[in-house]
């Protein structure tokens, strides 16, 4: 992770000092950033400027209520630069997107939404890790819960990267720099698994044994070895950190791939990019990612390529 200068926490209705509250807190005066604390009414559908004038709506209390909250928040976080406070009332994550594009926050940070029943990242989280132009950082509470004054800290975190995809954005390297950010602050252990699905399918044992499958055999474990080249040549440069037993070639579809290596993993942070390359407008995330956070349990670091441009103005 490069140096944060600008880091934007939104509470998105949590009032309390949520994990990811203390996170942004400790990475703020870790890399001697600024911090702004921001919180986002709904719009109730009136009129803005009748609300104001005439208090029509409730989303001006709210909005009071928030502000309250933010600055309880600022109180408890003991700063030598106090943080800034922002209530603004609209589409939370068209507020927050924005917000990055005229402040130039360089990280978000937000508690996860998890709803009974339902995946762990709520709407808002997805519109956030599809359009926000900087990185993301989608924080699960803890299971068991910590004190206020508790640094939060991942124990494993795992990245997920495609080897074989030429690295012409240095996407891939950012990945893994941001991995390392992480595993080097906390103390963690970092594993890197590149995940790929063979397009001719795969061969069941009583095919394997027939002569006529032979040459099949041979296919995949040749492009087997070429994608383990390729996860190990990426891992070069990061040997200071990673072993052997921590690169994780994964056959089979690579989003259940990688959320079952990381359910197995216990790990606590996934670190991935959303888009493997720069696209138009419109087009926000990729497929495997998308499949990848739609089933993720567990917190995420969201990263987009040099020159990817959000649909939200």
């Amino acid at each position: 992770m490069h140096r944060l200068e600008h880091i934007l926490y939104f509470a998105d209705g949590e009032f309390g000092p949520t994990s990811a509250f203390r996170r942004a807190v400790a990475l703020a005066e870790r890399h001697r950033a600024r911090l702004t604390l921001m919180d986002v009414t709904i719009e109730s559908g009136f009129n803005a400027d009748l609300v104001k004038r005439f208090g029509l709506g409730d989303d001006v209390q709210q909005s009071e209520q928030r502000y309250a909250a933010l600055t309880h928040l600022a109180e408890d976080a003991v700063r030598s630069q106090p943080p800034r406070l922002r209530v603004t009332i609209g589409t939370p994550f068209i507020e927050v997107i924005q917000a990055v594009l005229r402040d130039g926050h360089d990280l978000v940070l937000k508690p996860a939404r998890a709803r009974p029943g339902r995946n762990l990242f709520a709407s808002t989280d997805m519109h956030l890790l599809r359009k926000c132009p900087c990185p993301v950082w989608i924080d699960r509470e803890p299971a068991q819960p910590e004190t206020t004054e508790t640094v939060p800290r991942c124990r494993r975190i795992l990245a997920s990267v495609d080897a074989m995809q030429p690295d012409t954005t240095g996407l891939i390297h950012r990945i893994l720099d941001s991995a390392v950010a992480v595993k080097e602050q906390d103390d963690a252990r970092l594993d890197v698994a590149h995940a790929f699905q063979p397009r001719f399918g795969e061969l069941s044992p009583e095919r394997t044994r027939a002569a006529s499958d032979a040459h099949l055999s041979d296919a995949i474990a040749h492009l087997e070895q070429r994608h383990a080249e390729a996860l190990k040549d990426i891992a070069n440069g990061y040997r200071a950190h990673l072993a052997d037993d921590n690169l994780h070639l994964l056959r089979g579809e690579p989003a259940s791939q990688v959320l079952a290596k990381a359910e197995a993993l216990d790990s606590d942070l996934i670190v991935l990019a959303t888009l493997s390359r720069p696209r138009e407008p419109g087009l926000f995330i990729g497929t495997t990612a998308e499949d990848l956070l739609q089933g993720a349990q567990t917190s995420v670091l969201a990263l987009k390529p040099d020159g990817f441009v959000t649909p939200v103005q």
